[in-house]
C-alpha cells in the first residue's frame, strides 16, 4: 500500500469516525424530558424557591392567567404566617396530554412537640399545565 493511500484510507476512516460520533453524541442531545421529568424537576425547583424565600422565581412558574390578575406582592402575601418549610419532596407525577398532577411531600417545622427539631409530613397534590410548549403551575384565581 502506498503512503498516499494509506494516508486516504486513514482519513476516510477518521471521518467515519466522526460521521459515527456525531450521531450518537447528537442523539444525547436531542432526548428530551417526559412530561413527567420535567414537572417533577419544576415542582421541586419551586419548592425550593419557596423555602428559600425566592418569591419572585416561584412567581414566575405561576400561569400567565394568574399572574395576569395578582402580582407578586399578592402572590407573596398568601405566605405570611404560614409554617416554617423544611423540605419538599415529589413523590410521584401522572400526567396526561396538557395537565400534569404532581404528588408533593412536605416537611414542616411541627408548631406542637417538645423539640425545636420536630417536624410533621404531609402529602398534596399539584396540577401543572402545559401553555404554548411551557409548563406552569396552576394556583385558582
Amino acid at each position: 500500500m502506498t503512503t498516499m493511500s494509506a494516508l486516504s484510507l486513514a482519513c476516510r476512516t477518521c471521518a467515519a469516525a466522526l460521521v459515527a460520533a456525531t450521531v450518537v453524541l447528537s442523539g444525547c442531545a436531542t432526548t428530551a424530558m417526559t412530561p413527567e421529568q420535567q414537572t417533577s424537576l419544576l415542582a421541586s425547583q419551586r419548592w425550593g424557591y419557596l423555602i428559600d424565600g425566592q418569591w419572585q422565581k416561584a412567581y414566575d412558574m405561576l400561569t400567565p392567567a394568574y399572574r395576569s390578575l395578582h402580582d407578586l406582592r399578592e402572590y407573596q402575601s398568601q405566605f405570611k404566617g404560614a409554617v416554617q418549610w423544611r423540605r419538599a419532596e415529589v413523590a410521584s407525577t401522572t400526567c396526561e396530554s396538557e395537565k400534569c398532577e404532581v404528588r408533593i411531600e412536605l416537611t414542616v417545622a411541627s408548631p406542637f412537640g417538645r423539640g425545636k427539631g420536630d417536624t410533621i409530613s404531609t402529602f398534596f397534590t399539584e396540577t401543572w399545565l402545559n401553555e404554548s410548549g411551557r409548563w406552569y403551575y396552576y394556583e385558582k384565581p
